[in-house]
């Protein structure tokens, strides 16, 4: 079945900042113990800079605080540090493709242990999977950093689970950055957000 979808990036798209990065600081005010994980993630991330090791060992020390805070805690986090950051505007537009019978689908390299919280009206959240273990949540990735091309792979798995075809020339797809190229390309009507303000505009 044929669906008009727009597709949302997370960070820098509905609101400034990496969220990751909000989450370490949120992390170390509520466990200041934790702060000796920043040297292990500075050393991993020297090693990725000189290519020695992937990115994936390095994105799972900047998610050491997935292994220190609760589920309560990660809602609080969602509802005190993202939510009163949101580009109001690109907000709105989200909404207003919601009351247009569009599906939204957010789909980010920001985990979905806390994208989960969102108090937005989407229909699907695609975002970078990470392990359960006793019912505790770790850093621990599963499969690849939904990032460039997994984000479509990612998108193409959910769209053939729903039997969802993309009404292309109707549908609409926002980011700040060109990295997401590959998924903006599902879609006609491509969004470019100014991370310095929310302001949209046309990709070229």
């Amino acid at each position: 079945m044929k669906h008009k979808i727009a597709f949302f990036d997370f960070d820098d798209t509905l609101l400034p900042q990496d969220s990751m990065k909000r989450l370490i600081y949120f992390c170390l005010k509520r466990h200041p113990w934790t702060f000796i994980y920043l040297f292990k993630m500075a050393f991993l991330g020297v090693l990725y800079g000189i290519k020695v090791i992937s990115f994936i060992p390095l994105k799972q020390a900047i998610l050491f605080p997935l292994n220190h805070l609760s589920e309560k805690e990660l809602e609080q986090f969602y509802q005190e540090c993202l939510i009163p950051h949101y580009y109001l505007n690109v907000i709105a537009e989200l909404k207003q493709k919601k009351s247009e019978d569009y599906l939204i689908y957010l789909v980010s390299a920001s985990p979905e242990v806390y994208l989960k919280y969102t108090d937005l009206p989407v229909d699907v959240i695609i975002g970078t999977k990470t392990l359960s273990k006793d019912g505790k949540n770790t850093n621990k990735i599963i499969g690849e950093n939904c990032k460039s091309e997994e984000k479509v792979r990612r998108i193409h798995e959910i769209l053939k689970e729903k039997n969802i075809e993309i009404d292309y020339d109707n549908s609409y797809g926002y980011s700040d950055s060109l990295t997401d190229m590959p998924m903006l390309k599902l879609v006609k009507h491509r969004i470019r957000i100014n991370k310095k303000d929310g302001s949209m505009s046309q990709f070229e």
